[in-house]
């Protein structure tokens, strides 16, 4: 069984506002990685003050990690170490950040992963 991201109800209210006003929709894709346990990736991205980033993986995956950094000074802002496969952390204040999703525990590697934001950084 495959876990599909999800979206929040206001990023998908902000897509449906845009293609009904004629708007062009300048909203990125969900990134989706193939990680082994131990393995990370990173993604730079601009996020806004209260900007939710998920991600989530397989079925194989039980532990899933995001780990988000100011991209300015390196320093940690927020992160979700929990031992769950579905992390979550808020941007603190809207700026240009790195987010490291890191694979802490997959059964059968490499496990699928799908990272993204509310408005997809």
């Amino acid at each position: 069984m495959v876990m599909l991201p999800f979206k929040s109800l206001a990023a998908l209210a902000f897509s449906a506002v845009a293609l009904a006003s004629g708007a062009a929709l300048v909203q990125a894709q969900s990134r989706t990685d193939s990680l082994s346990t131990g393995q990370s990736v990173s993604y730079d991205g601009f996020l806004y003050a209260g900007e939710t980033v998920y991600a989530t993986c397989d079925s194989d995956c039980t532990d899933l990690d995001i780990l988000l950094y100011d991209a300015n000074d390196g320093s940690l802002v927020a992160s979700d170490v929990f031992p769950d496969a579905q992390p979550v952390v808020t941007a603190p204040y809207e700026g240009s950040f790195v987010i490291e999703v890191v694979m802490a525990s997959c059964s059968v590697e490499p496990c699928a992963t799908w990272t993204d934001s509310d408005n997809g950084f």
